[in-house]
């Protein structure tokens, strides 16, 4: 091989451009986002103070709490909203952590399948459930209602989906049970047999083990998820507005959304009530951080670990059925009264003539208004889905790659998202929006929207991005920019292979949660720029309930074969790496 054709070495100089065009990007752009996350967050407490307005010179006060506080409107919202919260956390805890516990610890079959259906139940859209149940508990028409009124012993006597237990009950059946055995899943199977069989030879049986045991170690897991549950129950919209606008019954997200939406809107009292979720957040983190002070819940030990199913006996098959049975009930009945509901001829009266017909659907597929929310919602979620996982790889690698105060500081912001409740989000945006030059580029802009979804999934993304990049090692890195690889170059060809599996997961949620989320997106948008999620909101309350149910129908069947396609793809992705 003569000395020509050698492979010359890289000048020096030539590569001392991309090494600060790489220390900016990775320095300055985290930074940048974190900012621009808590900017929302920022705009809510001073505009909290400000009487004046949106679009008007500033006069700050405390008129906005002043009024606020003074409505017992919205006194009562914030205690119906509380009393939701502690409602639905209380009657939920038991049934999921029976249910985690019947898939993580006992030998009940159809465990892989009841977990399975937990996760479909967390992801399928709740407005098109809540259509279907309705159907089923409206008071005039609902189906089990018309039934049971045959029976004479039934006269003045009916089940009620509006208010405050309809509400409850849709939460119930829908998300929050199986949202629990989602979390709580993972705790149960990292306890060790070791420990409960310790117990059983001392004498305890299976219960007792258990409740005096088992519960206990997972106290903390426990008590998160429960924080989880109370802070996510305040940020419930669409359910809330659909089943408590009839009788007048509002809580804290519908309430601002009410004060925005009036005429005039009262935007600096509607953000005055969204600091109250604030203070409930950090009452119940310190609350949380008090408990499990100073205490020891240590499962996994260097003894080593051993999990075996609890046997049930006769009573496995008991528990198989009472499980899907739930979820047949929870999932399988409102849906399917959502697709008749969606082929109903007049909403919610089944004994009319010629009661089903496919005229709604043909409307609905000859409206312009549905080409066009069919167009924003695949645009909104494929480029969020996609700027989400660019931009989180690259800050989650910053902040663990770089001992930079600034970064440090940017690991802390990212989380704020999860501070604000989607309408609260929605609020914050929107002063950023009304109240800066960004003004004509984002407001009512599909790129406005974006921007809200690509912020909300700031927590999860980053910390998604951040466990992977942990089992990466340097030395792939350094041998790339040895051999002289820039930095988006080996980003490019080796990190991003590497978080391929992370990153179709980070996009597949964001793009999900793009495709079905309401309250994000629901002060931000306009007739242009409106997703098929909140068209499917406006076909809800504005007598063409038939048309919601469709939309209803293609979204949550949408949802599902994405989600069962890609939990067989990565099955087999697995396999096939093995």
């Amino acid at each position: 091989m003569s000395v020509a054709a050698l492979p010359r070495p890289l000048a020096a100089p030539a590569a001392r451009p991309a090494v600060r065009w790489s220390s900016l990007l990775l320095k300055g752009l985290p930074l940048l986002l974190g900012i621009i996350i808590v900017v929302p967050l920022v705009l809510l407490l001073i505009n909290s103070f400000n009487v004046a307005g949106v679009a008007k010179s500033p006069t700050y006060g405390l008129g906005n709490w002043v009024q606020a506080f003074a409505d017992q409107a919205t006194v009562g919202a914030l205690l119906n909203s509380l009393s939701l919260a502690l409602v639905r956390t209380a009657i939920s805890m038991p049934f999921g952590i029976l249910l985690a516990w019947l898939v993580a610890r006992t030998d009940m079959p159809g465990r892989s399948l009841v977990e399975l259906l937990a996760w479909l139940s967390i992801f399928t859209p709740i407005l098109p459930l809540t259509l279907g149940w309705i159907l089923l508990l409206d008071p005039r028409f609902g189906l089990i209602n018309s039934i049971l009124n045959v029976f004479p012993f039934w006269h003045g006597h009916e089940f009620n989906v509006y208010g405050f237990w309809g509400i409850t009950w849709v939460y119930l059946a829908s998300n929050s049970i199986a949202f629990k055995v989602v979390l709580l899943v993972p705790a149960f199977r990292r306890v060790g047999a070791a420990i409960e069989d310790a117990a059983r030879m001392c004498g305890a049986s299976m219960w007792k083990a258990t409740l005096r045991i088992t519960l206990p170690l997972l106290l903390p897991a426990i008590l998160l998820v429960m924080l989880i549950t109370l802070v996510f129950s305040f940020e419930g919209f669409e359910v809330e507005l659909l089943l408590g606008e009839p009788v007048r019954f509002f809580v804290y997200s519908t309430r601002i959304y009410d004060l925005v939406t009036n005429q005039p809107p009262y935007v600096g009292e509607a953000t005055a009530v969204g600091f109250v979720f604030l203070v409930w957040l950090v009452g119940l983190t310190i609350l949380y951080q008090w408990f499990i002070r100073n205490r020891t819940y240590t499962t996994v030990t260097g003894s080593g670990y051993i999990s075996r199913p609890i046997r049930l006996g006769n009573w496995r098959w008991v528990a198989t059925a009472g499980s899907l049975g739930f979820f047949a009930i929870s999932i399988g009945l409102p849906f399917t009264l959502l697709v008749m509901g969606s082929f109903m001829r007049l909403y919610g009266f089944f004994n009319v003539q010629n009661a089903f017909t496919a005229a709604h659907w043909h409307e609905l597929f000859s409206d312009p208004a549905f080409t066009v929310g069919v167009r924003n919602s695949l645009i909104i979620s494929a480029v969020t889905a996609v700027v989400v996982i660019v931009l989180y790889s690259i800050v989650a690698y910053a902040i663990l790659r770089s001992n930079s105060w600034a970064l440090k500081i940017t690991d802390r912001l990212v989380w704020a998202p999860w501070a604000m409740p989607g309408i609260l989000m929605s609020l914050g945006l929107l002063w950023f929006y009304l109240a800066t030059p960004a003004r004509t580029l984002l407001y009512g802009s599909l790129a406005g929207i974006i921007v809200a979804f690509i912020i909300r999934g700031s927590p999860l993304s980053t910390q998604f991005f951040k466990t992977s990049l942990l089992q990466i090692g340097r030395e792939l890195e350094d041998g790339a920019r040895i051999c002289g690889a820039s930095w988006h170059y080996m980003y490019r060809r080796i990190l991003l292979r590497l978080l391929a599996p992370t990153a179709v997961t980070v996009g597949l949620l964001s793009f999900l949660q793009s495709m079905y989320d309401i309250s994000t997106p629901v002060l931000l948008y306009t007739t242009k720029s409106r997703p098929l999620s909140l068209l499917m909101l406006e076909y809800a309350f504005s007598g063409a309930r038939e048309r919601g149910a469709a939309i209803g129908v293609i979204i949550t069947s949408f949802v599902m074969i994405v989600l069962l396609l890609s939990r067989s793809f990565g099955y087999r992705l697995s396999r096939d790496r093995l």
